[in-house]
């Protein structure tokens, strides 16, 4: 028997719902599934605490390998956003300043007052722009990656996509098509029990719930670009240059405005922590040593 790739070995060790602490906490978004990682036998002064935001149409799990590397030297705090996961529906649509309130309320329920860092794939990473912008004191540093700073202009794409997330998202075609833009064609290869994961929980959602959420984040959120200028906090921002929905080279020119940023380009689509899980977390490691 061949042994497997060695990224896959990283992501079917990583630590699942059942091997890590779960909380359904009540937020102004609704109830929030809260995966709280903790430091097993650690007896020394608090570790530094990183708070994960995934994508939308997608949980938690995309971090599966960033738990594996990291979760003995950090406490990881992941969040699954509304209507996605374990994480209960959002009354309506909600903006991305809404969602880092709620980080914010999640810290309290856990007793965490020292500052974060808040780490976002995608919509994770508007989460942690917003985060970073209106809680500043509660932010030690950020990390965006994949994340649609601009105002989407392609509402014909974020129409359907919103509209099949409540009508569609139970067919293979939907789900399918959501991965052919999330991963590149060697991770939907290699990944076989992930992406089977990945599109069961979209044919899981409740379909109004999901929908609610993808509309706000993809037609009704706010421009971030034009405030990158006033996170104050070290920031790295990582991109995909294989992204379909993110030119590699606008998120560059935007994250050229950061006053204390670093730019990391990896040869990946839209989910640099699922197509290239090595690299994406050696650049999180070493951006954290440096602070």
């Amino acid at each position: 028997m061949t042994s497997p790739h060695p990224e896959t070995a990283a992501r079917t060790t990583a630590a699942e719902p059942n091997a890590v602490k779960m909380r359904s906490i009540p937020t102004n978004l609704g109830r929030l599934a809260v995966y709280d990682t903790g430091i097993p036998g650690r007896t020394d002064a608090s570790p530094e605490v990183l708070v994960l935001w995934p994508s939308v149409l997608a949980d938690h799990r995309i971090y599966n390998a960033q738990v594996a590397a990291l979760r003995e030297r950090y406490r990881l705090i992941l969040i699954d956003g509304p209507g996605h996961g374990a994480s209960g529906a959002s009354t309506g649509s909600f903006s991305m300043a809404h969602c880092a309130d709620a980080v914010v309320q999640v810290l309290e329920v856990l007793e965490i007052v020292r500052p974060v860092v808040c780490i976002g794939t995608s919509w994770g990473g508007l989460v942690a722009g917003e985060f970073a912008l209106n809680h500043p004191d509660r932010t030690r540093a950020v990390v965006m990656l994949n994340t649609p700073v601009f105002k989407s202009n392609a509402l014909w794409r974020d129409n359907f996509v919103s509209w099949g997330a409540r009508w569609l998202k139970g067919t293979n075609l939907y789900a399918q098509g959501v991965a052919e833009s999330y991963f590149v064609p060697e991770t939907r290869k290699r990944e076989t029990v992930f992406m089977n994961e990945f599109r069961e929980h979209i044919r899981r959602a409740r379909g109004t719930a999901l929908a609610h959420a993808v509309r706000s984040v993809l037609l009704e959120r706010d421009d971030l670009a034009s405030r990158l200028q006033d996170i104050t906090a070290p920031t790295l921002f990582i991109a995909g240059t294989r992204d379909p929905m993110c030119p590699v080279d606008d998120l560059r020119r935007a994250a050229a405005q950061l006053p204390r940023g670093r730019f990391v380009a990896l040869p990946t689509a839209h989910l640099s922590v699922v197509d290239a899980p090595t690299e994406t977390t050696r650049a999180i490691v070493s951006f954290l040593e440096e602070l």
